[in-house]
């Protein structure tokens, strides 16, 4: 897109304009309203972002004079007004979108889109007042996600096939954030195929390649770029798995890339881009650069919901499948196996089991026996296993971030010891299912993370002093503590709780519940919650019951004695109330 910024204060301008050029736009910049509308009549541009406040003609004036001379230029006002919005209604003319000061990444490549969409629509209403037949580049984008559906099949990739469509089309700096196998070269030559320019140099690489001297091949030595780097000079340079190759590097290889002629980048990461730069793994200045043209592709790990429809879709891609046009079934054990399989190299191993499958079915029935050997005995993966899994990854980018395992465990709240050994394959949990470890305190005696979850407290009385006097006491502690005055609210709290207490205590009436009825229905709730009752008329089953706290005095103690209260056993023994000398 040809854009127009128009904004009287020139380092703004200059900030956006680097934004744009970067994803690939070409820029102009006036000073004000005038000086815009001659750059206007002088040559037409595709969108216009405008400062709101500018004298002597403000950006509404000039969007009043622009839809008499310009009705299809889209317009965006940019301000840092907070009523923004209130004044757009009082308005007559209203802009095509609106964007925020200071201007935000994400907001940008949001009307960035929306514009490139919209100028899309107004090409094919244009072709089709002329008597064309159908949108050139309407009919150009669908090739595009036509082409695609083999390489992402499935409804659960339309999104994917279409931002990819688009993306394809632009001239600029391209990223793309995808784990191994999601992108394949079969992909890249769609993408340079339907380049602005097929025929310029086009050099692909992958970073995390073991057989390759990546940084000869990419950085040289000096001023003077490697091969691959000079090879793609004035075209297009594709790295894949960018983020294999240290920051530095990527510094180095962003000045090379700035060169006369520029070349343009399509890179691949393997996780968000925004993280990867909290952890120093990706150039703050390349980022900048991708910042605005850069999509997310899911991974088949997080697309376990449609793996069979993904993979039916597949089978129908591949080539003389004969039963493409009837109705595929799988059968259960097929989709246990197909969902409880890892997909380490995604859709590139996905397509290729699908072929494979094919070939060995003779009905339009998919059965265990059909898949690769790895397949058969898969079953879904455990709670258990989901949880140690995620937790040894939280546990790597901890120590990423914080450079050495010492102040990794201090952010975590546990010992080094304990973090040491967690890291190791198949170690301890810390975390996972509340389970007991060393972790539960620091060297500080305070409970962490994990203690604290198992170690929540539900608070139900009405006494607003008791009620108080506990939350403060634990709060000193670090423990989290959920109160509510009645019956209801202590079962909203514990069923909203984000983790659920361990413990509980009643104090008084419990409306609109009897003190048993509560009871069970929090049991119910929460099996292993282990409750006490303060001032009980009457004693409960598995319920350990106080007399009355009459005086402050004895609180630190009644305190530690109901922490010790015992989850109940599976088979719940009426108890003997507890002699607790608190008054």
């Amino acid at each position: 897109m040809r854009i127009l910024i128009l904004e009287d204060e020139r380092a703004t301008a200059q900030l956006l304009g680097m934004l744009l050029t970067t994803s690939g736009h070409t820029v102009v910049h006036a000073l004000d309203g005038n000086d815009g509308l001659k750059q206007l009549r002088a040559m037409p541009c595709d969108l216009v972002i405008s400062d709101v406040q500018m004298v002597p003609m403000d950006g509404f004036q000039f969007l009043s004079i622009v839809r008499d001379e310009f009705p299809r230029l889209l317009v965006v006002l940019a301000s840092a007004c907070s009523d923004l919005h209130a004044r757009i209604e009082s308005q007559p003319h209203k802009p095509f979108d609106v964007v925020h000061k200071p201007f935000r990444i994400e907001e940008i490549r949001r009307v960035l889109n929306r514009a490139t969409d919209a100028l899309s629509v107004q090409a094919g209403i244009a072709q089709a007042s002329a008597g064309l037949t159908g949108g050139a580049a309407a009919d150009t984008s669908a090739t595009i996600t036509q082409s695609l559906q083999r390489y992402f099949p499935g409804v659960a990739f339309a999104t994917t096939r279409t931002q990819l469509s688009r993306m394809m089309r632009q001239a600029g700096n391209s990223l793309v954030v995808a784990e191994p196998g999601l992108i394949c070269p079969a992909i890249l030559e769609v993408w340079r195929e339907v380049s602005p320019n097929p025929q310029a140099p086009w050099q692909v690489i992958d970073a995390a390649a073991r057989d390759t001297d990546i940084r000869a091949a990419l950085l040289g030595e000096g001023d003077i770029p490697g091969p691959t780097t000079l090879s793609a000079r004035g075209g297009t340079l594709v790295v894949l798995n960018l983020d294999a190759l240290a920051a530095a590097d990527q510094a180095r290889l962003t000045t090379h890339l700035q060169g006369t002629p520029a070349t343009r980048m399509i890179a691949t990461v393997r996780r968000d881009p925004d993280l990867l730069l909290e952890e120093g793994l990706i150039d703050e200045s390349l980022y900048f650069r991708f910042s605005t043209s850069a999509i997310s592709i899911a991974s088949l790990a997080d697309q376990v919901e449609h793996i069979d429809s993904i993979f039916c879709e597949a089978l129908r891609a591949t080539p003389d499948f004969p039963f493409a046009s009837m109705d595929i079934q799988i059968e259960v054990a097929a989709s246990t196996a197909l969902r409880g399989y890892r997909w380490p190299e995604n859709l590139t191993e996905l397509r290729t089991v699908a072929a494979w499958t094919a070939t060995r079915m003779r009905a339009p029935r998919v059965v265990l026996s059909h898949l690769p050997e790895r397949f058969q005995g898969i079953r879904l993966e455990s709670l258990a296993d989901a949880l140690a899994r995620a937790q040894h990854e939280h546990l790597q980018r901890a120590v990423r971030i914080a450079s050495n395992t010492a102040d990794a465990a201090q952010a975590l709240g546990i010992s080094q010891e304990d973090l040491t050994r967690a890291l190791v394959v198949n170690g301890p949990d810390l975390f996972s299912l509340g389970s007991e470890s060393s972790a539960a305190s620091n060297d500080s005696g305070v409970p962490t993370a994990a203690a604290r979850a198992r170690r929540g407290f539900l608070i139900v009385s009405a006494d607003e002093r008791l009620r108080l006097s506990l939350e403060a006491h634990f709060a000193g502690i670090s423990i989290d503590t959920r109160s509510a005055t009645d019956g209801l609210q202590a079962i909203a709290q514990l069923v909203l709780a984000p983790v659920r207490p361990r413990f509980a205590l009643i104090s008084g009436a419990t409306p609109p519940f009897e003190l048993a009825e509560l009871i069970e229905h929090l049991r119910r709730i929460e099996p292993s919650l282990c409750i006490a009752t303060m001032g009980a008329d009457t004693e409960i089953a598995g319920v350990v019951s106080f007399p009355t706290l009459e005086s402050m005095d004895k609180f630190a103690g009644f305190v530690s004695h109901l922490l010790s209260v015992k989850a109940p056993a599976t088979a719940i023994a009426p108890s003997p109330t507890a002699t607790v000398a608190v008054a």
